[in-house]
């Protein structure tokens, strides 16, 4: 008997065992990338979502004109504390680039916040420019980090 059709057939074996190891290694990455992307484009939105909805509530609450400053405070602490858990969720799952600008994001939200509780309307002010600024590079971040504007998030 000879040898060399067992040999052929056992390497034909390894050969394909191995590129379809190869083959599933490459899709569970793929499909790990799109998995993380996913997330993150979801804790995104929702870090972006509990932003603008502070901002209305303290939109709101600077033109209220009936209610007392302890009232003021309370809803104004209260309006903003949606954004930290937001915030906490993206000290996990974002990057670096996109965190420092979270955190001046978050900085601004709060001056803006202090500014309705001493009842300072904020809108054609530094602060709202700043405020707006911010926003504008998390969100731009936010985009690079999950490739947006390269190929529609693919």
């Amino acid at each position: 008997m000879t040898w060399l059709p067992l040999l052929g057939t056992l390497l034909g074996a390894v050969i394909a065992l191995g590129s379809a190891v190869l083959v599933e290694r490459r899709r569970e990455r793929r499909e790990d990338r799109a998995e993380r992307r996913k997330v993150k484009r979801e804790a995104y939105a929702r870090y972006l979502a509990a932003h603008a909805e502070a901002r209305m509530h303290l939109r709101v609450l600077s033109v209220a004109a009936d209610l007392t400053d302890t009232e003021r405070g309370y809803r104004a602490f209260t309006a903003h504390a949606g954004c930290y858990a937001a915030r906490y969720e993206l000290a996990v799952l974002a990057p670096q680039s996109v965190l420092s600008l979270a955190r001046d994001f978050d900085r601004c939200a709060r001056d803006l916040r202090d500014l309705v509780i001493a009842q300072v309307q904020p809108q054609g002010g530094e602060q709202m420019r700043e405020y707006l600024d911010a926003m504008r590079l998390v969100q731009e971040a936010m985009r690079a980090d999950l490739g947006a504007d390269e190929d529609g998030l693919r």
